[in-house]
């Protein structure tokens, strides 16, 4: 009953999930994995891109996790409103005393759709201080060219983009019982300049 409490209140698109006293469990955690974790004071990660929007689905609190909603503008078509798609992403933000990173984690299929959302979400892409893709699926990583072009030159020096696993870069092709085979692209592991500094970002 718990877990599926939280999945409703955090787990779609304009979620935003404040998690507090996260030092309390990084000693364990890091003992499990057999490295260090940091330790930090709080970090809020905003869902900026899901399947779905549930304009009906309410915020509340579970223990030091504090859930927030991103509800319609109103009257309703005098803002721009969340967009869902086919896809993931999303904004972290860690606070540790006066220190403040944030963090792009996946980047989902579409640049209009990812930007509409941080827009309505107020992300500022250009702030991140690292990127991160999960894996090389395109509803992961599908807007980050277009993104890297559009945010050329405007990013921070010396962004590093890290990558889920050496599979993130494979080409990946779709099979159908019918025998057709369907190119669905390739994260390039080649460079497109994203940042002033000389970063770089893929491109399929």
């Amino acid at each position: 009953m718990e877990r599926r409490r939280f999945l409703k209140l955090g787990m779609v698109t304009g979620g935003t999930m404040a998690l507090g006293g996260v030092h309390r469990f990084g000693r364990s955690l890091a003992s499990a994995a057999m490295t260090a974790i940091p330790t930090i004071d709080q970090l809020v990660m905003t869902n900026t891109m899901d399947n779905i929007y549930d304009i009906f689905a309410k915020g509340g609190k579970i223990g030091d996790v504090t859930v927030q909603r991103t509800p319609l503008p109103s009257p309703i078509g005098s803002a721009p409103t969340l967009l869902s798609e086919h896809g993931l992403a999303y904004h972290l933000a860690s606070v540790r005393g006066s220190e403040r990173k944030e963090i792009l984690l996946d980047f989902s299929l579409l640049e209009r759709s990812l930007t509409t959302n941080y827009q309505v979400l107020r992300v500022d892409p250009t702030k991140a201080d690292a990127l991160i893709i999960s894996h090389g699926h395109g509803d992961h990583y599908g807007a980050l060219p277009d993104l890297a072009r559009t945010l050329q030159g405007r990013m921070k020096p010396s962004l590093t983009l890290y990558a889920g696993g050496e599979d993130t870069f494979c080409h990946r092709w779709v099979m159908t019982p019918d025998g057709q085979k369907h190119d669905f692209g390739q994260l390039n592991r080649e460079a497109e300049p994203i940042s002033s500094g000389g970063s770089t970002g893929p491109h399929r």
